[in-house]
């Protein structure tokens, strides 16, 4: 483990090695004219693949002021979450996604002070603190209007970047060209059976049938589309959202880890499907669908009708329940995990269910 000792600029520190001298000599490695001269860390946020800190940070020095704090993410200290992070590259993914494309995504993020990998496949960031914004909750869900915005931001991000799946320069993005991107049928078809062991006294007959036959169905589920790929964020929920203090409409979307190549329906289904409870969700999917394509017109994509978003709406019902189930068993298990991934997947089976998507795969199959 590295220390305050030895850890220089370009390489990820662990907690205890952030200082002020640390980070001085980052952020001028990163073209950054801020020089801290003392710095108080604390842990915020509930990620299970990665930490995330707070930087409170003063300055003695006349005219060497900057930002009075920033937010610092690093590696999982979970050796499991780092195993499952490594396999899929998702730190690799986050860094770059920051690096390389977030000033051209049009999307809402944090700005970036500085981040990098370290030899031993460690990370950092140093991010944009925007507090006082709140994080979202996925048990909360959220207010119509954030909801709105929300497909307003996530439209952004896949205008874009439509139609750049094949192009140069992006191959870091690429998961297999599969329709959901990183859950190949074998994944999902070795991992539902643990987590059904797992949780078999929480689970209802309802939910052990639509997964039991989304795993028998997999390979029609995950033929590619025949749409343009674009970058997905593929964990575009609540819990990765910050919405601005009152009289700030802002809406940042943070947690980059899980970007890739993918089609635009993951996320829009996944957000709806996820953050609502179904009779909400049935209230205001017909408004959100209608919204999220007004801004793609708006962001200038054409050839693609509100019946198109509605068919892949549709088909992409599952992605939260391939979220839910992988994403339980691959990373470090807590008690906030284990609910929140339950109540996911009661409410992405309740969206399938709505849309009678198991049928659709039929179609396909």
């Amino acid at each position: 483990m590295q220390t305050a000792d030895n850890s220089g600029p370009g390489t990820a520190p662990t907690p205890d090695a952030i200082d002020a001298r640390w980070l001085r000599e980052t952020l001028n490695h990163a073209g950054k004219d801020i020089r801290p001269t003392g710095v108080t860390v604390a842990p915020v946020g509930t990620g299970q693949l990665a930490e995330t800190y707070r930087l409170v940070l003063s300055y003695d020095e006349a005219g060497h002021g900057g930002p009075s704090s920033m937010i610092c993410k690093l590696a999982a200290s979970d050796e499991n979450s780092r195993a499952t992070a490594k396999h899929w590259s998702l730190y690799e993914r986050e860094v770059r996604f920051y690096q390389n494309l977030a000033s051209t995504a049009r999307i809402d993020t944090p700005a970036l002070f500085a981040g990098d990998m370290s030899p031993d496949g460690r990370f950092f960031l140093l991010l944009e603190d925007l507090a006082p914004a709140s994080v979202g909750d996925q048990f909360r869900g959220m207010e119509a209007a954030d909801a709105r915005k929300a497909m307003q931001e996530i439209a952004k991000l896949h205008a874009a970047t439509w139609g750049d799946g094949d192009r140069p320069g992006l191959e870091w993005l690429e998961t297999g060209r599969l329709a959901q991107p990183f859950y190949a049928p074998e994944v999902f078809r070795s991992l539902w059976p643990q987590f059904r062991e797992r949780y078999k006294d929480r689970l209802s007959n309802e939910q052990i049938g639509v997964c039991d036959g989304f795993a028998e169905k997999y390979d029609s589920y995950s033929r590619p589309l025949a749409r343009p790929r674009c970058v997905t964020h593929n964990d575009f929920r609540p819990d990765n959202m910050l919405y601005g203090a009152p009289g700030n409409d802002r809406l940042s979307v943070v947690d980059w880890q899980s970007a890739g190549l993918g089609f635009n329906a993951v996320d829009v289904a996944y957000m709806i499907g996820g953050a609502f409870e179904p009779e909400k969700r049935r209230a205001q999917e017909a408004d959100l669908l209608a919204h999220y394509h007004d801004e793609l017109i708006h962001q200038g994509i054409s050839g693609y009708t509100l019946a198109d978003v509605q068919q892949d709406y549709r088909h992409f019902a599952f992605a939260g329940i391939n979220v839910s189930v992988c994403a339980a068993v691959l990373v470090k298990r807590t008690e906030r995990g284990d609910r929140m991934f339950l109540t996911m997947l009661d409410r992405h089976v309740r969206h399938v269910i709505d849309a009678d998507s198991i049928a659709l795969l039929d179609d396909i199959g």
